[in-house]
């Protein structure tokens, strides 16, 4: 069984992680597995495997909640559990930038957009910004919220439920009934969003951050991109440039509720404003829960 050497190899083998780049090998320290468990990399793709399995099979995330799980890196503790996770469910798209420095089974890899591989929206370049904590990066590649196009969560979703099924045949049945439950799930979140986007469609859109690339060209909502964050006022400069950029009918999108200073700016300048989270963290409501808010809340808008 072949796996990928790690560029980072002289750090683990100082921490005593790997020893070998096969079936046999193991870290010298292994998570009880007594627990079967699966890893999934965002929080639609641990919602997704969720519904689709019961109680006997654990799905983890290792991501903490006050991260970006685009922008995770592993601890030693986490390399542990994804060398011994039955699946690992990763995003695709450049989604999960660790993969090239930890070493585990290629065959336990399950890549869920890859059968849209032809619909990953290509970046044109990249520009580097902070995003509080997780410091300055750079987007570039392939955009990678591709669960907000209604239609790719759907073939994320069975892909799911295809490795589900391979790694145990004898829940297929279960895996298959608690699949089409999902996707007609999924599917009214689509037609939500379709129906939301004829009521907002000729307004100028304004996204907080250039993470809805896939929202905006599955519902023809295309509209301008920022980098500004929730938490952080923007300068004087920042609103400038977005009333000389922009028209008087703003409908500005967020990623989460923005600060009320940032709120009572807004109100004065008479922009509205509205959220619409992607929920790829976990969070206190499921990433369909999320999803349902963020239906209702732009069917507000006129």
């Amino acid at each position: 069984m072949l796996c990928r050497l790690p560029s980072l190899l002289a750090f683990f083998i100082f921490a005593g992680l790997l020893t070998a780049c096969d079936e046999q090998s193991a870290p010298l320290q292994r998570v009880d597995k007594s627990e079967t468990f699966v890893i999934a990399v965002n929080g639609p793709l641990h919602y997704f495997a969720t519904r689709l399995l019961d109680n006997d099979i654990k799905v983890r995330m290792l991501v903490p909640a006050d991260t970006d799980p685009a922008q995770w890196q592993p601890s030693v503790e986490d390399v542990l559990q994804l060398q011994q996770a039955e699946l690992i469910l990763l995003n695709g798209a450049g989604y999960s930038s660790w993969l090239n420095k930890v070493s585990v089974i290629d065959s336990r890899l399950v890549l869920t957009s890859g059968a849209a591989r032809d619909e990953w929206i290509e970046l044109e370049g990249q520009l580097s910004h902070s995003h509080g904590p997780d410091g300055e990066h750079a987007h570039g590649g392939y955009a990678f919220t591709t669960w907000m196009d209604m239609n790719l969560a759907q073939i994320q979703a069975t892909a799911v439920a295809k490795a589900l099924r391979a790694r145990w045949p004898e829940k297929q049945a279960l895996i298959d009934g608690k699949l089409v439950a999902l996707l007609a799930d999924i599917a009214d979140l689509d037609n939500g969003y379709m129906a939301a986007a004829t009521r907002i469609q000729n307004r100028q859109l304004v996204y907080s951050h250039p993470v809805y690339q896939y929202f905006e060209r599955r519902y023809e909502l295309p509209g301008l991109s920022l980098h500004w964050e929730p938490d952080l006022m923007p300068g004087d400069a920042q609103w400038s440039e977005l009333q000389r950029l922009t028209s008087e009918d703003i409908l500005f999108i967020w990623e989460a509720e923005p600060a009320v200073e940032i709120t009572g700016r807004m109100s004065a300048l008479g922009i509205e404003w509205v959220v619409l989270d992607p929920a790829a963290n976990l969070a206190e409501n499921d990433w369909l829960a999320v999803q349902k808010k963020n239906v209702a809340r732009l069917q507000q808008r006129e």
